[in-house]
């Protein structure tokens, strides 16, 4: 009994030391915890007191942009032509004696504002405004504003700037934004073949297409979509040859990333076995002229193209070509 007494003893000593420290472990992470919500509480107010600052830097950032755009609006509502009603985005800026500004294009013998002579007077002052504020897009739907030299370059990219359409001007010579030109051809324009084919638009290259003979006039234009971007095929007649060229809708820069192949063949050698004649290279830009379309592209003489026509079951001449396009 007394072996097993002295067991039980050690037992629940070990027991006792074992609880004694559970508690003292137990004590720590009570004073950790505490610990903890004194530095989340610390953290919080922090947080909050960043928040504060962070609000205010928004309140003082808009507020000096406010101020900011008020202050370029009022220098550029000043330095506003009152005959073109535009903003000079050079110099020089011709003054009258009475302080009034306008544009080195509209300058006359007097004053559009008050109708004092005008003399040689030029102010330097408005250059250096001029240089310095943002400008804002022409094009009607944009309203971006920009640094000059931004600017000048935005004007030849801008989305809403204004292009003729690119079918051939016997059929459609509609100006209108380049935002709107894809819609157009597909829906209402007279000098493009999607309003009655729009079927073969279907995103796949090589696209072959089988079309009527061009032996005496331009022929319509048709619209493809490749990827994210859109190419535009004009069949047109020159003096000496007949012009297939591809347009791209985008700038002259973004055709460098481009390589197109036309290739014009028979209706019947979609294989392309037979005769064949073919252009490689970069895409136009949508800006281009029809003068100019006319000049570049693939250039087929009478002779050849007489060569290249076939005659349906309906008694009608066609003639077959296929478009490819790379991303260089």
């Amino acid at each position: 009994l007394k072996e097993e007494r002295e067991v039980i003893t050690k037992e629940r000593d070990a027991i006792k030391e074992e609880k004694d420290l559970i508690t003292k472990e137990k004590d720590v992470a009570i004073e950790e915890n505490d610990a903890l919500k004194e530095e989340r509480k610390v953290i919080s107010k922090e947080r909050d007191v960043m928040k504060l600052d962070n609000e205010t830097l928004k309140s003082e950032k808009n507020a000096l942009e406010t101020k900011y755009t008020a202050l370029t609006s009022t220098l550029r509502e000043q330095l506003e032509c009152p005959v073109c009603l535009e903003v000079p985005t050079s110099g020089p800026v011709h003054v009258c004696p009475n302080g009034h500004f306008v544009c080195s294009k509209c300058k006359d013998s007097h004053c559009p504002t008050c109708r004092v002579k005008m003399f040689s007077g030029k102010s330097l002052l408005a250059v250096k405004v001029i240089e310095n504020v943002e400008h804002a897009c022409r094009n009607e739907d944009c309203g971006k504003f920009f640094p000059l030299e931004e600017y000048k370059l935005h004007l030849t990219s801008c989305l809403y700037r204004t292009v003729n359409c690119p079918s051939p001007n016997e059929f459609c010579s509609k100006k209108m934004s380049l935002s709107k030109v894809y819609d157009h051809i597909l829906e209402d324009c007279e000098g493009s073949w999607n309003v009655r084919c729009n079927h073969l638009n279907d995103g796949k290259f090589p696209r072959p297409i089988d079309c009527p003979s061009i032996l005496k006039l331009s022929s319509k234009g048709f619209a493809l979509k490749w990827n994210d971007q859109i190419v535009y095929l004009n069949f047109e007649k020159a003096p000496d040859c007949y012009v297939f060229s591809l347009e791209l809708f985008g700038t002259a820069l973004e055709c460098e990333d481009y390589e197109v192949s036309i290739s014009v063949h028979r209706t019947n050698d979609r294989d392309m076995k037979g005769r064949v004649q073919r252009f490689t290279g970069e895409p136009l830009p949508i800006d281009s002229e029809q003068e100019i379309r006319k000049k570049n592209g693939l250039l087929v003489g009478p002779k050849q193209m007489e060569k290249l026509t076939v005659i349906d079951k309906n008694e009608n001449l066609n003639f077959g070509i296929t478009l490819d396009i790379k991303k260089q």
